[in-house]
């Protein structure tokens, strides 16, 4: 029998002012918008597997990054007790990609094992001039937030099915080893893109031009992994949006 899937986004806080084209290429200099970092359950019966961790503390955000606020509720090991799961519950965390805003709050899940892409791995470890402050290398005082998991990170290359009914696919662009999830539900397969579509926006009208991300490292590859994420599911949820949180549950 097929496994089916539910997904519920929590917010593990938010940019309470984010310059909108850091999120659309080229367009809405000037505007600021409230865009949540979200973390997304995905539970079947008993299982669970948890996708992204947040970001870090607002007053470490706050000093190298654009600023976030973030409730006590809104602490990861927190908003998922509130769901039902306790973190230490977890055995199987993906991680979308390693910018800081994605992977903090790791000591939350001891008896998880972390799933990141190599690709991605090799460029936190070596990111281009532009990114080496969203992986938070050679900032004084931090390392990267995954370093001290690095023996329970599960290196994975491509497109890979990780648990049934969830899969992981290599989407480049904003990122070098950015993977988005997949996840059978019972009404269709949904995408996580992470921030290869961080707004609703990027995807565009209905046949109409998508909108790659400010922030990249190739818009090239962008603009192939929007291609591509159309073929791959359904349903495709954002990263930042906040429409998402209207809906407590997918589907």
């Amino acid at each position: 029998m097929a496994t089916h899937w539910r997904i519920r986004p929590l917010c593990f806080g938010e940019f309470s002012a984010l310059e909108k084209s850091k999120f659309t290429y080229d367009r809405n200099p000037g505007e600021k918008i409230i865009a949540p970092c979200l973390g997304w359950l995905l539970q079947s019966g008993a299982d669970v597997v948890l996708v992204d961790t947040g970001p870090s503390a607002p007053e470490i955000a706050n000093r190298w990054h654009p600023g976030i606020r973030r409730t006590a509720e809104q602490v990861p090991a927190v908003a998922l007790r509130a769901a039902g799961v306790p973190p230490e519950q977890l055995r199987l965390v993906i991680l979308s990609h390693l910018h800081w805003d994605h992977c903090y709050n790791l000591e939350s899940f001891p008896n998880a094992r972390f799933l990141v892409q190599a690709a991605e791995l090799r460029a936190a470890v070596d990111p281009i001039p532009t990114q080496r402050a969203i992986y938070e290398v050679g900032l004084p005082g931090l390392q990267p937030p995954w370093l001290p998991y690095f023996s329970r990170l599960q290196v994975l290359r491509g497109d890979v099915e990780v648990a049934p009914g969830i899969s992981v696919c290599l989407l480049p662009g904003h990122t070098p080893g950015l993977q988005g999830v997949i996840v059978q539900t019972a009404a269709s397969r949904y995408l996580l893109p992470s921030d290869a579509v961080p707004l609703y926006e990027n995807l565009g009208l209905p046949g109409g031009e998508a909108i790659p991300s400010g922030l990249h490292v190739d818009v090239r590859a962008c603009l192939r992994s929007m291609d591509r994420m159309r073929t791959l599911a359904d349903v495709i949820l954002p990263s930042h949006d906040s429409k998402i949180l209207e809906r407590p549950e997918y589907p």
